[in-house]
């Protein structure tokens, strides 16, 4: 019953925003987010277990009308499911996660989340009783705010090989995005016409690099192939404007 009054729920919200043009909400998004973390409950011995990497899906009209203010909108919505987590007396294994991410085949008022259970190390964890039996034998993440603030996950230890000419340089990846571009600002500066203002981003998602192009206008290639988001393997080359970077992963 309570399955079918969420999916009766977001049918109602997805048909008022588009008959009426509402703009999606803030409220709107945390509202789903707490009812995908309910939907996805593991029980393990004494302890009920619910995702903390969520992923949200926006059409492109309303990913626009967060753009601005993205990032910190992210951080509250992750506060929103540790709050939501902590009134249920759900476990968490780490500090919970949210990136909004634009999909060109929504429709504005439309939203889509994915979810996972990532791990201390970054790492993505089965969500069965018997992985998370051995993680709750091992040690169990107290919903304290304070404390999962200065333990967020490890990112999964991985780097960015920049070759521009003879010379090569290689940065270190993790929690935080990682913009490339030609305006001063990024992590990556790349003095070159063919390269946008704000070009590419790796990001950390699910446990995984993902690498954004950010609608440049002579694209991002991974392997040869353009690409607008994918997820990166060790040893990829990515290709933005004449610079050839490379991926390197120790897993």
């Amino acid at each position: 019953m309570e399955r079918l009054e969420a999916m009766a729920s977001r049918l109602i919200e997805g048909w008022s925003a588009r008959l009426f043009g509402a703009k999606l909400q803030p409220v709107q998004i945390a509202k789903r987010l707490i009812r995908t973390m309910e939907s996805h409950q593991t029980i393990s011995l004494s302890k009920t277990f619910v995702p903390n990497s969520y992923v949200v899906s926006l059409s492109p009209t309303d990913h626009e009308q967060f753009a601005q203010y993205r990032r910190s909108l992210e951080q509250e919505l992750a506060e929103a499911i540790l709050g939501g987590a902590r009134e249920r007396n759900f476990t968490l294994l780490a500090f919970p996660t949210v990136e909004i991410e634009r999909d060109e085949d929504l429709a504005p008022g439309d939203l889509r989340i994915s979810c996972a259970l990532v791990d201390a190390s970054g790492e993505e964890v089965a969500p069965d009783a018997k992985n998370l039996g051995a993680v709750e034998a091992g040690h169990t993440m107290v919903l304290d705010r304070e404390k999962l603030l200065r333990e967020k996950p490890r990112a999964p230890k991985a780097f960015l090989a920049v070759q521009e000419g003879s010379d090569r340089k290689t940065l270190a990846l993790g929690n935080e995005p990682l913009a490339i571009g030609r305006d001063p600002q990024n992590d990556i500066v790349l003095d070159d016409r063919r390269v946008s203002r704000k070009h590419a981003e790796v990001r950390l998602r699910l446990g995984r690099y993902t690498l954004y192009d950010l609608q440049s206008t002579n694209g991002t290639y991974v392997n040869g192939r353009r690409v607008a988001e994918i997820v990166l393997s060790d040893g990829d080359r990515i290709a933005v404007g004449g610079t050839e970077l490379q991926f390197q992963s120790s897993e």
